[in-house]
């Protein structure tokens, strides 16, 4: 599996990530008898050709198929001319190649289109006149097309309005022949050169805007449309080169030539792939996951149901807990001793006095979303959410100390439910950002590695409440989480160890997942390393029985790094 470049990952988590989809993608489609739904360019002019000659007219056919028979295949001016030489039926044409009844696709060939839409965002801009994108949606009906013209809504596109599964087709689509760029004098009317007036300004100028603050994510597009091409170098050249970087999906046996062809867009990385099909479909879904907001971004957490409790797990005794709104919040499991005095003098400075006769006191379910809130328990909360984390914080930073002094080096973090927070830029208090991206703590990976000659890493994910929730891709919904009571605190740590050096760990972190749950026992178990032999060991800690500095040392801290250091 391809190590995802950390940058990408990054982005496609804060949602900045664009798919540009290509006729690669439309032409992955098969009909019922595995033959190719959608022609390419030149059997699309070639049937041109055929037709124009069924009609008697075989000048014209004769200097469409010359044009498409030079060296360099000059498919603009052999479509200008097929068009010129067929008339109206040009577009009768055009419909019945490009746009061919639903039954007739393998709803199973539409797997790369549909890993597409896996992807966090939901624009995609294609050049492909065909309705593939909409074929492979659950809902197809639920889909949004923006033509070239539409500029009201391309001005929506570019404020981030976007609620349902949005297509923007940069060269027009099959339900409007008319109106599709597909010769010369279209192509000009959307990259125009210096002499040629700008037609359609709009969606130029919110190519070049898109070009510039987001990351394109290629797929099945070659980048051989010289136009278009011309428009990621204006980009480049007019940001300083600061613009992107844009990513692209290669064949491998391809990338050379790619790389060459297209040296001198510095913005365009690649990505290769073994072979179209399934190892393109699987790097596609790679990147989806890479992005997405549920659990299954951390591969050992994804497996399913709860993991086995390990040998370290020390179970921590429950205290009273307050009545009232935010309750919750009053779980002193989550506090070592010294915090929970604190804890409750706050407790005690926040809660109001019983009136003479009080009523059931009102739940979190009708004041979180009523407006009613008793601030005093907000202001609480984030008091006792500061002790908290400083005291993980704090743990964490012994544990990096230790881990350093045997080679380890801390080596990032990442939120792992939720995106990072959304950029300075962005109106981060509109509903279609979530509240939860400010709490990045609440779940948190760390991930630290070394590359002597022992190979060892350690990715250690902190869960502050395992009662977390959710369904669909909404905002979760606090109040129907499981009850904190019940729910836990822990550490989640997996640790790696191998002889071999400069393993690629982020291709085995991320090949956990296909692993059998057994290995999450805390047991030693021998992984594949693409060959190589690697040791595993899972641990989970209860967190509430491990924030006391000698408690953690005890729990965590000595038995990771003798184990690292065998």
């Amino acid at each position: 599996m391809i190590a995802i470049p950390k940058t990408l990952e990054d982005a496609l988590r804060d949602r900045f990530v664009v798919p540009f989809v290509g006729a690669g993608v439309s032409m992955a489609a098969l009909d019922r008898n595995g033959k190719r739904v959608f022609p390419g360019w030149g059997d699309l002019l070639l049937g041109a050709a055929a037709r124009l000659r069924e009609d008697g007219k075989r000048p014209e056919a004769n200097v469409v198929e010359g044009l498409l028979e030079k060296r360099a295949p000059d498919y603009y001016e052999a479509a200008r001319y097929a068009r010129e030489g067929m008339g109206p039926g040009w577009y009768r044409y055009l419909r019945q190649v490009l746009d061919p009844p639903g039954h007739r696709i393998d709803t199973g060939s539409l797997s790369l289109a549909r890993a597409v839409w896996q992807l966090p965002s939901r624009l995609v801009i294609t050049t492909n006149y065909d309705q593939i994108l909409r074929y492979a949606l659950d809902d197809p009906n639920d889909l949004v097309q923006i033509s070239v013209d539409a500029t009201a809504e391309l001005s929506a596109m570019l404020r981030d309005e976007i609620d349902r599964p949005t297509v923007w087709h940069l060269h027009g689509f099959i339900q409007q022949p008319q109106r599709l760029i597909l010769t010369p004098d279209g192509y000009r009317a959307l990259y125009p050169s210096q002499e040629d007036a700008v037609r359609y300004e709009a969606a130029l100028q919110a190519l070049r805007h898109l070009l510039a603050a987001r990351t394109f994510l290629f797929v099945g597009f070659s980048l051989d449309d010289e136009m278009f091409g011309n428009q990621i170098a204006w980009v480049q050249e007019a940001f300083g080169g600061a613009a992107g970087p844009h990513y692209m999906l290669v064949k491998e046996s391809e990338l050379r030539d790619t790389q060459r062809r297209l040296k001198d867009l510095s913005c365009i990385e690649f990505l290769a792939f073994e072979e179209f099909g399934d190892p393109l479909v699987a790097l596609v879904h790679a990147l989806g996951s890479a992005g997405n907001r549920e659990p299954s971004a951390s591969p050992p957490l994804a497996a399913g149901a709860p993991r086995p409790t390990a040998r370290l797990e020390v179970a921590a005794a429950p205290s009273p807990a307050p009545a009232g709104p935010l309750a919750f919040l009053a779980d002193e499991v989550m506090l070592p001793p010294v915090t929970r005095v604190a804890h409750r003098g706050l407790l005690a400075e926040a809660a109001p006095a019983p009136p003479a006769a009080a009523a059931t006191p009102r739940s979190f379910e009708t004041t979180a979303g009523d407006g009613g809130m008793d601030m005093a328990l907000v202001r609480q909360g984030y008091r006792l959410v500061y002790q908290y984390q400083r005291s993980v914080f704090d743990r964490l930073s012994e544990l990096s100390d230790a881990l350093a002094g045997i080679g380890l080096a801390f080596e990032r973090w990442d939120p792992s439910l939720f995106s990072r927070h959304p950029k300075s830029t962005s109106e981060f208090f509109r509903r279609k950002y979530w509240a939860w991206d400010f709490l990045p703590a609440y779940r948190l990976q760390l991930v630290w590695q070394s590359s002597d000659s022992t190979s060892r890493s350690v990715v250690l994910e902190v869960v502050s409440d395992t009662g977390f929730t959710r369904s669909g891709s909404d905002e979760p919904d606090p109040t129907r989480f499981g009850g904190a009571r019940a729910a836990g605190s822990e550490l989640q740590i997996n640790l790696m160890r191998s002889s071999v050096r400069n393993l690629p760990w982020n291709q085995i972190w991320s090949s956990l997942s296909g692993q059998e749950d057994t290995i999450y026992d805390g047991n030693d178990h021998e992984i594949d390393a693409g060959g190589r032999p690697c040791a595993y060991r899972y641990l989970r800690v209860d967190l509430g029985a491990a924030l006391d500095k000698e408690a953690f040392s005890e729990r965590v801290i000595a038995p990771v790094s003798a184990w690292l250091a065998r």
